[in-house]
């Protein structure tokens, strides 16, 4: 028989420290035996997804890594035979790490190390796609044992199954009945043989049943005790920790190997970790956060080799992690967030020993998405402009809005205003008075904008009472109408009685005035001053009158205004020209008192 000194597995040993595996009472076997042992880890979605713990575990795979490689010559003088086997809802080796013979080869003890590191940063990295297509994620422990026993020879002297695990069976198609069967069927006539089952029961409202099913699958079946005059045992099934359960691989694969050069270090040595984090900045998003914090020291000792991060609703909420693997780098996201929750969130350094203190970033900060449309814009028609009242989006991030309006009923859209998100009334300029526009809003924030606003009312921008007020032009055409036939009603009652003939003049419709009788009349117009704008008439005979008129036969009249000379019916309309230019209409009515005068008017 061929002795063999795995003593990189005494590291569990050390982990552990002095009080589980007390190394100065200890005697090798004289003869100690070939072993076959193979590590089925579990890698289905409950342990993938829970970044703290397996980060952790991962640790303590790459400790032992570390001691494969300082005791590489033992191992090559050892006779082991060690397989690494990854299972979830199927089983597959590990590629690259399966029946490595140590006996006799340092460059296998190598590779044995890297398949470790291998494994752990598989763990580190937590649910891949590729991962996830290869083997699943639930937990199928018939798949981890069949899968194993393929690696595990008939006639081996010390074949050993180490189980880890950190949940029940669960596997969809094969019922949890078909486990003992199958440990029976595999298992069942094979002595020696020893099935280690190491759980990692994290919750203490599960840790019983966990216990219970792996006691169950746990067999030790003639093994030798490394020790002269000891039992092989495995008391303990379950362990509290994610360190804890990485330990109890490391002892797991001692007992199985015998192992035992590697002194324990003084109880309570404590295991270095890295210093906390420090500067977390939290930046919102649709449905998620972006975090980054100040990067750990280029000397820092442990040196940090990746970052954990996680996230929860309020302080009650289960923690959500984030998922780029293992990364130095001191940003990470956490996604599929609940917009408008107050989450808070932690970070927390790692090291090859293991993740350090969690560091809470100040505060709290509740994710967004674009916010909803604004409801339908007011309008307000102006000189060649619209005011656009908008309607305020409440509840949601908002940090402007934009306001557009169309002159083609929306078929586009040129230009547009962007106003601040406490702008309540926004101003479209140069726009053309007499055409019909409808607006609409957007609101906008970091994230993008929102759907455009229902549309406003019809506008159409104006520049005076008239022109704003359309529907009124022909109302105040009929007054005009009506306004002019009781003035002039009102001054035939007003002169019938007179023995001679008056002339009344009415400019624009309502500027009258009495100018008097005989056959060389006059108008003068009164203004405002400085302006052409007319506010009355009066009678005018002379030279600085804006017309000139003269009675003429058959109830006629001659004017004179700035442009020329213009004979007129008495009562009929004319277009005359101020002496500033100004376009006005009048009407000249001849009024007799008696029938003396009015033969005379006509002639």
């Amino acid at each position: 028989m061929r002795a063999h000194l795995l003593t990189a597995f005494a590291i569990g040993v050390v982990l552990i420290g002095a009080g589980l595996v007390p190394s100065v009472q200890r005697v090798r076997a004289v003869t100690p035996d070939p072993s076959d042992v193979v590590l089925v880890l579990d890698f289905s979605a409950s342990i993938l997804q829970d970044a703290t713990n397996r980060n952790r575990f991962g640790a303590a795979l790459e400790r032992i890594a570390d001691r494969v490689d300082q005791t590489s010559a033992d191992l090559v003088a050892g006779d082991a035979t060690v397989t690494i086997v990854q299972f979830a809802t199927r089983a597959a080796d590990v590629p690259g790490c399966a029946d490595l013979k140590l006996l006799g080869s340092a460059e296998t003890v190598s590779r044995f190390a890297n398949c470790l590191r291998a494994v752990a940063g598989a763990y580190r990295k937590g649910i891949s796609t590729a991962l996830t297509k290869r083997i699943g994620i639930d937990t199928n422990y018939v798949a981890a044992m069949e899968q194993a026993a393929l690696h595990l020879p008939a006639d081996s002297v010390r074949p050993a199954m180490i189980l880890f695990t950190d949940g029940k069976h669960d596997v969809a198609g094969v019922p949890v009945s078909e486990v003992q069967p199958a440990l029976e069927r595999l298992f069942g006539a094979r002595s020696p043989f020893a099935l280690l089952p190491v759980g990692m029961g994290l919750d203490p409202k599960l840790r019983d049943a966990l216990s219970a099913g792996l006691e169950r699958l746990k067999v030790i079946r003639a093994m030798p005790a490394c020790i002269t005059g000891a039992v092989f045992d495995w008391p303990q099934v379950v362990f509290q920790t994610a360190d804890d359960a990485g330990n109890a691989v490391a002892v797991a694969l001692q007992d199985a190997t015998c192992t035992f050069t590697a002194a324990p270090v003084p109880s309570g040595t404590p295991i270095p970790t890295p210093a906390p984090v420090s500067g977390i900045r939290l930046n919102p998003g649709d449905g998620r956060i972006d975090l980054s914090w100040t990067p750990a020291a280029a000397n820092a000792s442990p040196a940090v080799i990746d970052y954990t991060v996680h996230c929860r609703a309020g302080d009650t909420g289960s923690w959500i992690d984030s998922t780029e693997g293992v990364s130095p780098e001191p940003s990470a996201t956490i996604e599929g967030l609940t917009n408008g929750t107050p989450y808070q969130c932690e970070v927390a350094a790692v090291a090859a020993s293991g993740p350090g203190a969690w560091t809470a970033a100040v505060g709290t900060v509740s994710p967004f998405g674009r916010p909803p449309a604004p409801g339908k814009p007011s309008v307000e028609a102006l000189n060649r402009a619209v005011r656009v009242g908008v309607a305020p989006v409440a509840g949601s991030v908002v940090t402007r809005y934009r306001v557009e309006c169309s002159a083609d009923h929306g078929a586009t859209w040129p230009g547009g205003v962007d106003v601040g998100s406490d702008t309540a009334t926004v101003q479209i300029d140069n726009l053309a008075n007499g055409v019909d526009y409808v607006c609409r809003a957007f609101a906008a924030n970091s994230i993008g904008s929102s759907d455009a606003s229902p549309l406003s009312d019809t506008i159409r921008p104006c520049g005076s009472t008239l022109e704003c007020n359309a529907a009124l032009v022909p109302l105040l055409g009929g007054l005009a109408v009506v306004l002019i036939g009781g003035i002039l009603a009102a001054l035939f009652l007003l002169f019938r009685g007179r023995t001679h003939g008056h002339v009344v003049a009415v400019i624009d419709v309502v500027h009258t005035a009495n100018i008097g009788h005989g056959s060389k009349l006059g108008v003068a117009l009164v203004r405002v001053p400085g302006g052409r704008a007319i506010t009355g008439i009066v009678a005018d005979r002379g030279k600085t009158a804006d017309l000139k008129i003269h009675r003429r036969r058959g109830g006629r009249f001659e004017v004179h205004d700035k442009v020329g000379r213009h004979m007129v019916e008495d009562g009929v309309p004319l277009v005359v020209i101020d002496s500033v230019g100004g376009r006005h209409s009048l009407v000249l009515q001849a009024f007799a008192t008696n029938a003396a005068s009015r033969v005379a008017s006509r002639r």
